[in-house]
């Protein structure tokens, strides 16, 4: 082994003022720079405001650097106009119409909306034992592990109710096999049921259809990815969790299901002369986009 081998290995490599490093190149002036401040923090408060400032600016990325913004400097004339134009091109991106535009036009007569499920609720003004009434009533399921109402199930017409211990309850049955008025009357039945089990001072009051829901058949496919771009304050469509479009409107305030084959389901309004101006409005509107 040559005895010439220093000891050290380190002692070979350019580091302070070795010998081996007065055969390199000198180094940058940014790393002299850096020293520079370096030896200054070392220094303490006493250097000079003149050396902070001289080596601040040598600091300064030079001409040519990459790192320089090609934008103007925030606050400048330059940096606001190009805000205030950003700004008014993204304005202009959104200028979708929130609502619906009124067609001035009637619904085609093959494009007939059905309902297929009524949903109605009201109050019986009271709160309710739920076991108690679970125990009372033939037809009734209650499980609070499950859920915290109590669904009791009509055969004729077939209609299941979700009475609340709150004393609210809510109605839901097919529109094929009932109709409003038995809707109705199912819905006085429950509560008469509930009467009989333990609540003489249980009353039928603020009966309403809160929603029908209905279909339709356009007639023609829809390209959805298209109509969800052109409005995204309207559309939810995320085809990798769900095919279908969920398209909501604000004036009528419903929402319509749209598939791809151009089958439409509507849901929110109350009665069937706000479903057809509702897909009135929302049809010239799909048509756009039809494939």
């Amino acid at each position: 082994r040559d005895s010439s081998w220093p000891m050290d290995p380190f002692a070979r490599l350019p580091i302070g003022n070795s010998s081996a490093s007065s055969s390199r190149e000198p180094p940058l002036e940014d790393d002299t720079s850096i020293d520079d401040i370096l030896k200054l923090i070392e220094d303490g408060p006493g250097a000079r405001d003149q050396d902070v400032e001289e080596l601040l600016q040598s600091l300064q990325p030079k001409e040519g650097s990459p790192f320089l913004a090609p934008s103007a400097a925030p606050g400048t004339p330059g940096s606001m106009k190009s805000l205030i134009l950003d700004e008014e091109a993204e304005a202009q991106e959104l200028d979708i119409p929130y609502d619906l535009p009124d067609p001035r036009r009637n619904l085609p007569p093959e494009i007939v909306p059905v309902p297929f499920i009524m949903v109605a609720r009201f109050d019986l003004c009271c709160e309710l034992d739920l076991k108690e009434v679970a125990f009372s009533i033939r037809h009734a399921e209650y499980n609070p592990r499950k859920h915290t109402s109590i669904t009791v199930r009509l055969l004729n017409p077939r209609v299941t109710a979700l009475v609340r211990h709150s004393g609210r309850v809510m109605l839901s049955s097919s529109a094929q096999s009932c109709s409003e008025e038995a809707l109705k009357k199912s819905a006085k039945k429950v509560a008469r049921l509930v009467q009989r089990a333990g609540n003489p001072t249980a009353r039928f009051t603020d009966y309403r259809i809160s929603s029908i829901l209905c279909k339709a058949d356009l007639g023609f496919p829809v390209r959805l990815d298209q109509l969800a771009t052109k409005f995204r304050r309207n559309a939810l469509y995320e085809p990798e969790f769900f095919s279908n479009c969920v398209f909501r409107t604000k004036k009528p305030k419903c929402t319509y299901l749209i598939t791809a084959g151009g089958k439409v389901s509507v849901s929110g309004l109350r009665t069937m002369d706000d479903v057809r101006e509702a897909l009135r409005r929302a049809y010239f509107v799909f048509r756009e986009f039809r494939t």
